[in-house]
């Protein structure tokens, strides 16, 4: 903190740069949307390194921090931060990462539901996640000297996330900071390197569980939702890349009380990230981001700022 950024060319220095912006610390997503455009996520890593980061965004339009709820023409203005941990560990001979994520958020949200209006003003913590991801073609799992002379080609990975009830919730309110029920999601990944660009693409299932007191008791449900995901990244040298993003989202409709609603969900989302190391161990990243729907679901623009800070066999 305060000292100059660290801008000698030595390659253990900028290995381990590289290996600080390669993980994105905090979803680039608001928290309501199940398409967290993630760059990155498969490259690999070196083992035995911890992570810190802490982000704050804010995002405008219709945004809910659930976006199974069955409420129309929402219009918010949220302001949303993050604290994440993360370690790096070897997985059967495979680099892997472990996350856990806590979000807080405040905002005011205004919609309709069921032709009455819905409106709600709070701020508080949302629904902590934890994600295990692990790349398990093309990416074993390295110490820091061995990664600097791993030279990327194809990646295949797999995660697997779970979004606990952890958020702050009153049944007597249709909005809610949390969700009140269990969420997981299975993804797999593969990247590609071709010289200084990577291309990458994902392809995710969320699957929910059941809400049973949703809104005064009521009972709601949620189907599937599909997600794929494709990112575009260009490195100007090692640890300093900017990328592109575009994600869709298809399904999550939901029931209330056993009668299906007309919300499925077909939903987009593009975003540009720009990730640069100060040196060896602090790190930041910018995310802009808009989101839009051809069904029912989210649209809505944000901006989000991160720092990290790292350490371990560096």
């Amino acid at each position: 903190m305060g000292s100059r950024p660290d801008m000698t060319p030595n390659p253990r220095s900028w290995r381990a740069a590289a290996f600080l912006t390669l993980l994105t610390l905090v979803s680039i997503s608001p928290p309501a949307t199940a398409q967290e455009l993630e760059p990155r996520t498969y490259a690999n890593t070196a083992v035995g390194i911890n992570l810190i980061g802490a982000a704050a965004g804010f995002s405008r339009g219709n945004v809910l921090l659930d976006p199974s709820l069955p409420i129309g023409d929402v219009d918010g203005n949220v302001a949303y931060g993050a604290v994440q941990y993360l370690r790096s560990f070897g997985l059967l001979a495979r680099s892997a990462k472990l996350k856990v994520m806590v979000p807080f958020t405040g905002g005011d949200w205004a919609g309709r539901f069921e032709d009455a209006p819905a409106r709600r003003k709070a701020s508080g913590f949302g629904d902590a996640r934890l994600t295990l991801e692990w790349t398990f073609f093309g990416a074993p799992a390295m110490s820091a000297a061995e990664l600097r002379e791993y030279k990327q080609k194809m990646i295949v990975g797999g995660s697997i996330r779970l979004i606990a009830p952890t958020g702050d919730y009153d049944e007597t309110k249709l909005i809610n900071l949390g969700s009140n029920r269990w969420s997981y999601r299975l993804e797999v990944g593969a990247s590609r390197a071709l010289g200084a660009w990577s291309i990458e693409g994902m392809g995710a299932v969320w699957t929910f569980g059941n809400n049973d007191e949703f809104f005064n008791g009521n009972h709601l449900k949620q189907d599937e939702l599909w997600v794929l995901m494709t990112h575009l990244v260009y490195s100007f040298r090692p640890g300093f890349w900017l990328g592109a993003s575009i994600g869709y989202g298809n399904g999550g409709r939901t029931t209330v009380n056993g009668v299906p609603r007309d919300n499925k969900q077909e939903n987009w989302r593009i975003g540009v990230k720009l990730a640069y190391p100060f040196n060896r161990q602090h790190g930041m990243s910018l995310v802009i981001g808009s989101g839009f729907n051809q069904g029912a679901g989210a649209d809505f623009d944000t901006i989000a700022l991160a720092y990290r800070f790292a350490w371990g066999r560096m």
